[in-house]
């Protein structure tokens, strides 16, 4: 999407205009809407790039969380207790990895922008919010290999108001075979790109394209009762 600035004026040696015009900028985009229940959330189909395997990976994305549900689920890949998955449940960040491993608190992080971003460099598990590493470094080399359950973000893959994510999200990346945080690091400020690697990446760059993967894959995203926000984390 383009957006508009202030006119830009020439004017000759006398004073007089030449010309005036309107700049175009590209937009920094916005997020995609769940209302917070079981109908409102996106679904990608089983996929090879979504198993990990024993190996490093990067799930990162932005959120503005504004649901009372009990177990919001970001998102998922099976149902309780998922393959793999994120929950925050009284305000203690969850893991999923067939067994829940808790990162320890993110409060505050609701009615506002965070960032988060779970990475495996080897057996080394990390959580990060906001750039900031969450807890201690936890080893764990489970094999992600699922190959029955779909991909599922605002809720488990089996879907209910108790799991539903109420709020934004967008800038949703996953990463397969490189661990890109093992370290703090400063929140991105603009949009994420495709790096090598990525499986997908959900920018929400506006309404048109609100649901486009542009990891370069072209995954098919299947849109259930979610909407696109021009409520972005970047000014």
């Amino acid at each position: 999407m383009l957006v508009s600035h202030e006119n830009i004026i020439l004017v000759d040696d006398n004073g007089n205009i030449i010309s005036s015009f309107q700049p175009e900028v590209v937009s920094l985009g916005g997020s995609i809407f769940f209302s917070g229940n079981s109908t409102s959330n996106l679904s990608i189909a089983n996929d090879v790039d979504f198993r990990m395997g024993t190996g490093d990976f990067t799930i990162e994305w932005f959120q503005n969380q504004n649901d009372n549900n009990p177990y919001p689920r970001v998102f998922s890949i099976g149902s309780f207790p998922a393959s793999i998955g994120v929950s925050i449940e009284g305000g203690t960040f969850y893991f999923w990895a067939g067994f829940a491993i808790s990162f320890g608190s993110v409060i505050p992080y609701k009615n506002q922008w965070v960032h988060f971003a779970i990475s495996r460099q080897d057996s080394s598990l990390r959580v990060f919010k906001n750039g900031t590493q969450l807890g201690s470094t936890v080893t764990n080399t489970t094999n992600f290999n699922n190959t029955t359950n779909l991909l599922r973000i605002g809720n488990e893959s089996t879907t209910s108001n108790l799991a539903a994510f109420g709020g934004n999200i967008t800038n949703f990346r996953w990463v397969k075979g490189s661990a890109l945080y093992t370290s703090n690091f400063s929140v991105p400020t603009s949009p994420l790109i495709a790096v090598n690697n990525t499986k997908l990446l959900l920018l929400a760059s506006d309404e048109l394209n609100a649901y486009k993967d542009s990891s370069g894959l072209n995954k098919i995203i299947n849109n259930s009762n979610v909407s696109w926000s021009n409520t972005k984390p970047f000014i």
